[in-house]
This record gives structure tokens, C-alpha cells and sequence, in this order.
């Protein structure tokens, strides 16, 4: 009896672990490429990227052929790294665009855009869809209404979502403010908001976050790149062991 009750803990332990997985979720406002130091680098963003290994990486200030860069900035990244990239247009800009993006080691299985309220600057919440998870890359607003409202947006989104949810990006919030203490409400902070993020060359703030909501995450490792210097914010990435939810029968 003994050995059958071992048996079946040990499947059960097995089919537990077999549920969960382990996600490296980053997020990089990359300031366009242009770091503190005056020097504007595809590569140095690039490489601190590399370094990260990370499945998912949420961009922010990124621009698409615009007269300043020219280039499909996040499309360069991509390239560099050898990952797939989604970009998200928040405005136009200089006959081309600026916003947000998504960098995967894998392919999405798909991709959406939603605005969000900005009274200075248009933003946007970029949702794509993976095979076990999703992400929802963001930056939000300056003005804190904004990020409050745009906070209940997110929720709205996330739970019609039949996934785990991962939530990274600039929120240009701190810890205790309004809008962090919304999402607190519904999703639990995966980075460690005890690092700052900003400036990079003088780090004073966390504004820049990796949340999840919609499952279960544990908190395996988290990181700070405090010795980079590549744009203004700092990047950061946490290993998440993440599962679904049980869903209680009715």
C-alpha cells in the first residue's frame, strides 16, 4: 500500500512539474538606442539582449523609418539576435513610426494592438500570443489619470485571456503610486521592485516592471543590468516557473 501511495505522489509531483515552465520575461526601454553616455548603438542594445537570453523581451521608444534613424529599428535588433519581432505603432512619426515591440525567441501564434489613453502622447498595449503563455508589452502615460485608466484597460484585457499573462514594459510609475497599486490589485509583481531602473547612469527610480496575472508564477531569478549604459533606463529580466490556474468546476 505504501509503495503505491509513493507511486502515485511521485506521478503526481511529476504531472505538476510537468504543467509548469520555466519563461525569462525582459523588458528594455532602449531610448530609441541612444545611450547616457551621447553614443546611439543598435549593437549595444543588441548585445546586452544576447546576454539575457531571455524568451521574451517587452521593447519600448523604438522607432520605424523614421527620417532621424531611418531604420526599422526593432526589426535591427531582431536581426542581431536572431529573434522574431512585433512591433506596435503608437504614433506617427517623421514619415515613419514610433511605439513599442515585442522581441521572441519563438513565433507568436498571433498579435494585437490596443490604444490607450494618453493626453500627451498616444501609447499603446501590445498583446501577443504564445503557446503557453502571453505577453502584453507596454509603455505607459506620463500623466498618472492616464496610467490609471489605462491600468483598468490592461486588467479588461488580461482576463479575457485563456493564459497565463505576463505584463512588462515602463510604467513611469513607482512602487507605491496609484497606478502600481491597481495592477496590485489583480497581478503580482514578478521584478524586484527594490532595483532601480532609472537613470541608468545614476539609478534613483523603478518604473519598469515584469508582472503576472491569469496563473501561478513562482520567482526563480531576477536581474538588473546596473553596468549598462546602452540607453536611458536599465533593462531587467526575471525566470518565472509559471502554470495555469485550476479552474474550480461548476
Amino acid at each position: 500500500m505504501k509503495k503505491i501511495l509513493l507511486v502515485l505522489a511521485l506521478f503526481a509531483f511529476g504531472a505538476s512539474v510537468a504543467s509548469a515552465q520555466k519563461v525569462r520575461v525582459m523588458s528594455y526601454n532602449v531610448h530609441n538606442c541612444g545611450g547616457v553616455d551621447g553614443v546611439k548603438s543598435i549593437d549595444r542594445c543588441a548585445d546586452v539582449i544576447r546576454e539575457a537570453q531571455a524568451d521574451v523581451v517587452a521593447i519600448q521608444e523604438v522607432d520605424s523609418m523614421t527620417r532621424r534613424n531611418k531604420k526599422y529599428m526593432l526589426g535591427e535588433l531582431a536581426k542581431r539576435v536572431g529573434y522574431h519581432a512585433y512591433f506596435g505603432r503608437t504614433i506617427p512619426y517623421q514619415s515613419g513610426a514610433y511605439g513599442i515591440g515585442v522581441l521572441s525567441k519563438k513565433p507568436a501564434l498571433s498579435v494585437k494592438f490596443h490604444r490607450l489613453p494618453c493626453r500627451r502622447e498616444p501609447r499603446g498595449l501590445l498583446v501577443v500570443e504564445f503557446e503557453k503563455y502571453y505577453l502584453l508589452a507596454t509603455h505607459l502615460s506620463l500623466v498618472e489619470a492616464d496610467r490609471l485608466t489605462s491600468v483598468g484597460i490592461i486588467k479588461e484585457v488580461a482576463s479575457k485571456l485563456d493564459k497565463p499573462v505576463f505584463i512588462a514594459g515602463d510604467m513611469n510609475a513607482r512602487p507605491t503610486s496609484k497606478p502600481m497599486m491597481a495592477f496590485k490589485e489583480f497581478a503580482q509583481v514578478l521584478s524586484d521592485e527594490n532595483k532601480f531602473t532609472i537613470r541608468a547612469d545614476n539609478p534613483r527610480a523603478c518604473i519598469d516592471y515584469v508582472l503576472g496575472t491569469n496563473g501561478k508564477f513562482k520567482v526563480l531569478k531576477d536581474r538588473v543590468f546596473f553596468d549598462s549604459y546602452a540607453s536611458d533606463h536599465l533593462p531587467l529580466y526575471v525566470d518565472v516557473k509559471v502554470g495555469k490556474l485550476k479552474r474550480s468546476k461548476r
